[in-house]
């Protein structure tokens, strides 16, 4: 099998002649501490925050009244789109009958 030199190769080459990460890895002290007072501390939503909680909340409202709307309305809608059975007289003839 052919192995070419691509940058592929060449960086996992370079990796393994690496000398190993000899830092100490632990958390400094007090860390956990005050991750946790931060999580459980009582801040102040900023506008943004409270402004996307209002308007899910407002969208489900809106959602709600358009259902209501449509199921009160529905007849209506359903009778709109029949056709007319009853026959439309001509107000000028009936007009001018009665006149003469």
């Amino acid at each position: 099998m052919k192995i070419t030199s691509s940058p592929w190769n060449r960086l996992v080459a370079a990796a393994r002649l690496a000398p190993a990460d000899e830092r100490d890895a632990s958390a400094p002290l007090g860390f956990a501490t005050r991750v946790s007072a931060l999580g459980l501390a009582g801040i102040e939503p900023t506008f943004s925050a409270l402004f996307a909680r209002l308007s899910l909340r407002a969208l489900g409202v809106c959602a709600l009244l358009m259902v209501v709307g449509v199921t009160v309305n529905l007849t209506s809608v359903l009778n709109a789109f029949e056709p007319d059975t009853v026959a439309v007289n001509d107000p000028v003839a009936e007009w001018l009958g009665a006149a003469s």
